[in-house]
Parts: structure tokens; sequence; C-alpha cells
């Protein structure tokens, strides 16, 4: 393995997009340039116990409900290196270059991973720490989305005190909105947990629904005349690329994760998408431009999908969610660019070494003469 960069691709995990994330990190492994890289899969199981094995890169094998049973224990990342754990004892794999991470929710989308991995001083392919976390909770989403003047859909939250507050006190909550609403978990995707809502009490129902997955809810007013909207995009703090937009076409009031996985249609088995978008020049600027916006502004880097409603009568444009590791990379959505998934991961990766280099020349020590003040005869004295 000495000859070759030994790259990483961490799926799996706690979290209820468990099934999807393993999806997506089968895609990767095999797009993957074996010729150039040693491509090491590593399942995170919903325990949150790392394993590894060739079986990982075949899809089929994840059908045996007991196939962790088959796989090697890992201990990840001590030292920037990987190891297998043979029981009291840790033989070393590889030391690690880069980790592609197909997480979706939970600690693995939403930051912990990664502040794991700078701990490691490894090099991964998704928005950092701050980025994550913030983007996979929707009301933190919205709070940074209004205080840099960019729309979203209004919206109240429901907390669990608000539920124990009984049936009224979430009506009075649920009256600053206009009906239809759809209620979600604060920090799910893959629209698990979801409910479009066309009364108060089935709202109420919706959020008690939602409140299985999540301690927060968030209820939106449904957007009338809705189109839906996605772009994404590849890059670091200094460079970007942006991919073609694409119309998603649900064919009811919003897409549910049948929609989205169990419809065995192809491409991530969604419903009928339209790449690129049949839309104007107006628009298609004013949604890039948004994206763009929202990119910086959250301090994004690598791909990141950005999913957009559009009210078709009065032309409004919201940011309904930003994904930071979205299903599938959203590698779908670059086609009209020419690039292979094989190629489009060899991009991602160069930006974000290109990221971590110039990171890496900043100063991070600073010495100084603070601990020579103190001895072992000196106490010190803190206010109390």
């Amino acid at each position: 393995m000495e000859n070759k960069e030994n790259i990483l691709v961490i799926f799996g995990g706690k979290s209820v997009e468990h099934d999807i994330s393993i999806i997506t990190g089968v895609q990767i492994l095999n797009a993957l340039d074996k010729e150039r890289y040693n491509v090491i899969p590593v399942y995170l199981s919903k325990e949150n116990v790392f394993y590894t094995s060739p079986r990982l890169f075949d899809i089929s094998f994840y059908t045996d409900s007991n196939f962790s049973k088959k796989l090697k224990e890992l201990v990840l990342l001590t030292n920037g290196k990987i190891y297998e754990k043979k029981r009291s004892r840790l033989k070393e794999i590889c030391k690690v270059n880069f980790v592609y991470l197909a997480l979706h929710g939970g600690s693995g989308e939403g930051g912990g991973m990664q502040g794991y991995l700078d701990l490691c001083s490894v090099s991964y392919a998704s928005p950092g720490v701050l980025g994550s976390s913030i983007c996979l909770d929707k009301e933190m989403t919205k709070l940074l989305l209004k205080a840099n003047n960019i729309d979203y859909v209004k919206y109240v939250t429901i907390t669990s005190q608000d539920k124990e507050g009984g049936v009224e006190k979430l009506k009075k909550k649920l009256s600053k909105l206009s009906f239809p609403v759809i209620v979600k978990p604060n920090s799910l995707g893959s629209s698990i947990g979801v409910t479009y809502c066309n009364t108060v009490d089935k709202a109420i129902n919706g959020i008690d629904f939602a409140s299985l997955f999540d301690c927060k809810v968030i209820v939106e007013e449904a957007v009338q005349n809705l189109r839906e909207f996605n772009i994404a995009l590849i890059g670091n703090s200094f460079n970007f690329e942006e991919s073609s937009i694409e119309e998603v076409k649900s064919g009811g009031d919003f897409l549910t994760f049948e929609n989205k996985y169990m419809d065995g249609k192809k491409e991530n088995n969604s419903s009928d998408r339209i790449i690129p978008a049949n839309i104007d020049e107006e628009l298609e600027k004013r949604i890039k431009g948004i994206a763009l916006k929202v990119y910086n502004v959250f301090s994004l880097k690598g791909c990141v999908r950005i999913d957009f409603l559009v009210n078709d009568k009065d032309k409004k444009v919201y940011v309904n969610e930003i994904n930071t590791i979205p299903g599938s990379l959203a590698n779908y959505l670059w086609k009209n660019q020419n690039y292979t998934f094989t190629q489009f991961l060899e991009k991602i990766k160069d930006y974000a070494l290109t990221q971590d280099r110039i990171k890496n020349k900043k100063v991070v020590n600073f010495s100084s003469s603070v601990l020579n003040k103190f001895n072992d005869n000196e106490k010190l004295n803190f206010k109390k």
C-alpha cells in the first residue's frame, strides 16, 4: 500500500438516514480511481463502531441483516492512521491521506466527524465543523439566512417545552402561520418525519410524529404555486464551481421518503428531475447568486447542494435546505459539465487539499513564558 495514497470512504452512522448513507458510500467506493488510490471502505455501525472489509464494495452485501459480524473492527485515525482491532491488540493498516464522508444526518453530517478528523489532521471532502453543524440545524440555518437578508419560508419552532404546554399552546404558535404547513424534524433529511398538513389538528399530529425523531420541530408555511429547484457547488473559500440547476417534479404536495428512494426510478431513485431546469435567464441568475452567497456566508467547502422553493406566481425565491453531504454527492447535477463521477470526486479532493494547504500555513502555536511565573510553591488565584 506504500505506492498509492490511502483514501477512506466513511458511511453508515447513527442516523435515521443510515441506509441512504450506505448507498452514497458504495457509489463513491466504486467510482474512485483504484489505479491511483488504495480505497478503503469504513462502515460506521448504528452503534458507532467502525468496520472494514473488501466486501463493503458490494451493495448486495448489506441485505444480510447480520453483515457487520463478517467485518473487521477498526480503531480509526489514531495518529492519523487506522488500525485493525484484534482482541486486546491493534494492527496498523495504513496512514490515511484523505477521507470522503458519505454520512447523512446525525453527528456524521452535523460536524462531529469533521471535528474528529480535524483533531487527527486528516483532510476530508465536506464542509468543516461550523458549516456542517449550522446547516444540519434548520432553525439555525434560518437565523443565519435572516441575518444576511436571504429569504426563507415563514416558520415557527416547536420545542419540548411547547409540547408540554399542551394543545392550546401549540395552537397559539400555529396561529402565526397560514395553512397549509409542512412539519419537519429540525435536524433530519431525506424527508423522514415530514408531513404536509392543511389543518391545525393534522399539524399537531404531525408535530407528535416529528417529535419521535427530534427534540425540536420546525413548522413552515407551504409555498403556493410551488416549483422546486436544486443546485450544487463544489469548491473552497477561494474558488468554486456551480452545477446545472435542476427542477424536481414531486407530483404531489411534497417529496416523501418513498418518492425519493422507494419508487424504483433511477438517478438517486427520486421523482422526475429536469436537468437543466427550464427557467428564464433572470431566475437562473437569481438562484445562482443566492447559492453563492449562501456558500460564502455559511463558510462552506467541498460539495454542497442547496435546495430552493419558488412561488411561480410572484417569483419569490426561498432557500429551503442546505445539504452539506448530499445524497450521491449530487454528482448527477454535473453531467452537463461532462464530469464523470470519478473526475468529480477528484475535483472535490483537489479543492479540499488546496484549502488545507493554505490553512496549514497559518500560525497555530504561540510560545510564551507565562508558565514560568508559577511554581510548585505558589497557588493560582481564581476569582469566584
